[in-house]
């Protein structure tokens, strides 16, 4: 079988269950043996890179986070940055001040949040993540705000899209809220900026994940896996789906392809 010299891997519901808060020690042995065989392994997730801590006790070579707003080596130096530009979350607070609603804002160092809200609450108890820090918006302007999760239901994320923030897009993967970028963002494209930075081709990755914010990447690297957790959209966009997060599906899709 083709030798894949990259591999990416979401965390919520891809490497880390919903249950336990844990990566299994079969799927950390697994990430262990590619990086031995010289396969680099790769966090491709929503997350910040300041909440990375399910799999901090991992070595990885590098993330992808923010969905592919920031991408950094294994010591977290910074590949590629691209913040939203302050003239859109100008736009925003113009709208949050009219009509407000639960947003949280992802900066470099930490989460900030306009407000505090009961989905907030259960969505850090979740995914296992500090309740975000309720700051005005003075302060959470001055920052570099890399992704806004925005807790609206599908159609208020659409009018939130066309209305305030046309040159955005949001995906999904829970219901509870949404991801929101810039259009260019997605972690296909956070893909290019790493595999470029190594020196490997896109017809040398592999990647894993289980979230509407995954079907980028899953269409864009060589293989795509979709974890048996995920919906039936997500599964339609990748080349194989494999098990569960809790049966270790990422050990199953790697020895279906020959990678241990």
């Amino acid at each position: 079988m083709r030798k894949y010299k990259a591999v990416f891997l979401d965390i919520d519901g891809t490497l880390v269950s919903f249950a336990t808060h844990r990566v299994s020690p079969a799927v950390e042995e697994a990430i262990g043996e590619l990086r031995a065989s010289g396969v680099k392994v790769f966090i491709a997730t929503g997350r910040m890179l300041a909440m990375l801590n399910a799999v901090e006790h991992i070595e990885f070579d590098g993330y992808v986070t923010y969905n592919g707003a920031c991408c950094t080596d294994r010591e977290r130096q910074v590949i590629y940055s691209d913040p939203i530009p302050k003239h859109y979350m100008e736009t925003l607070r113009k709208r949050l001040e009219d009509r407000p609603f639960p947003v949280a804002f992802m900066a470099f160092k930490e989460m900030l949040l306009n407000y505090e809200h009961p989905s907030v609450e259960w969505l850090a108890e979740h995914i296992n993540i500090p309740r975000p820090r309720v700051a005005g918006m003075d302060e959470i302007m001055a920052q570099d705000v890399y992704q806004l999760c925005v807790f609206l239901d599908e159609a208020e994320t659409a009018e939130l899209l066309r209305e305030t923030l046309p040159e955005c897009a949001a995906a999904r993967w829970i219901p509870l809220f949404a991801d929101v970028n810039m259009r260019h963002i997605n972690k296909g494209a956070g893909i290019d900026h790493v595999i470029r930075h190594f020196g490997i081709d896109i017809s040398e990755t592999m990647a894993f994940g289980d979230g509407g914010n995954d079907i980028p990447m899953l269409r864009h690297a060589a293989v795509g896996v979709a974890m048996g957790n995920a919906s039936k959209e997500v599964q339609a966009a990748a080349d194989y789906t494999t098990g569960t997060v809790d049966e270790d599906g990422i050990v199953q899709a790697l020895l279906h392809y020959g990678m241990l």
